[in-house]
């Protein structure tokens, strides 16, 4: 009785294998886009698939301090400060902290949920939060705010360029920029356009850079650089991630809410 026993496949056969996977994987991959308005209506789609998203935000530069209508004070200096933020834009729900170590170590925090916006910042409401309606206050809809910015993004008329691929989001990246009145972007986010720092009050265009992820073709940041009035652009760089991961936002103990006055 003799054992027959399976030969190992012969080196170059199981290269002659691999090389063809290879091929095969190279021949059905998505050709890379070129056209700049093709990349940013394509990264402006990916918004409207997005539930829930956390928003990573770092701001530098200056703004000018704007008292009773009254422009050209002294440049608030915003170098550190940064934003986290997550969205669900199924329950209309955010939660956003913003730290900005060069304004005394101002903290805010916001959360819009359940129809009830609560905002708490320990230099002017201690440790209570204010509550108020979140219709028309700050924060507004997001779900509203990210259909606007998509709808703005995906204008054909805004002639973008496409800058040299980059990395970002922890991947390969499209890079595009354009430029826009500052007062044509805030209209596109509603009431989230009048909490961006300097926006509603900028001297100028803003300069607007979008990543698109490679891979998937989903927005991956969004970068603006807005003249507001100090002696160096105001710029904000945002950055997208765990899009439609799950995420809890709630409300604030009830004990620590006192209603807005009026």
């Amino acid at each position: 009785m003799s054992i027959r026993t399976r030969r190992p496949a012969a080196p170059h056969v199981a290269g002659v294998a691999l090389f063809a996977l290879f091929v095969a994987a190279c021949g059905s991959s998505t050709p890379p886009l070129t056209d700049p308005v093709a990349i940013l209506q394509a990264g402006a789609a990916s918004l409207g698939e997005m539930k829930t998203v956390h928003v990573r935000g770092v701001i530098e530069g200056e703004m000018s301090l704007d008292l009773g209508g009254v422009s050209g004070g002294a440049p608030l200096p915003l170098k550190g400060t940064t934003l986290d933020a997550d969205v669900d834009v199924t329950s209309s729900a955010l939660a956003v902290e913003l730290m900005a170590p060069a304004l005394f170590n101002l903290r805010v925090n916001l959360i819009v949920v359940d129809g009830s916006s609560y905002l708490r910042a320990p230099i002017i409401t201690g440790d209570s939060w204010v509550r108020q309606p979140a219709e028309g206050g700050v924060g507004g809809d997001p779900g509203a705010a990210l259909e606007g910015l998509a709808a703005f993004l995906a204008r054909p008329e805004l002639q973008p360029e496409k800058l040299p691929d980059v990395r970002c989001a922890g991947t390969d990246c499209y890079n595009v920029q354009f430029t826009v009145p500052a007062q044509e972007l805030a209209d596109a986010l509603g009431s989230l356009g009048g909490s961006i720092p300097g926006l509603s009050g900028a001297v100028g265009d803003v300069t607007v850079t979008v990543g698109v992820r490679k891979d998937d073709l989903r927005l991956a940041t969004l970068s603006l650089e807005i003249p507001a009035g100090g002696t160096m652009p105001l710029t904000i760089s945002l950055e997208l991630t765990k899009v439609n991961e799950p995420v809890t936002i709630d409300a604030p103990p009830a004990d620590e809410v006192q209603d807005a006055p009026g």
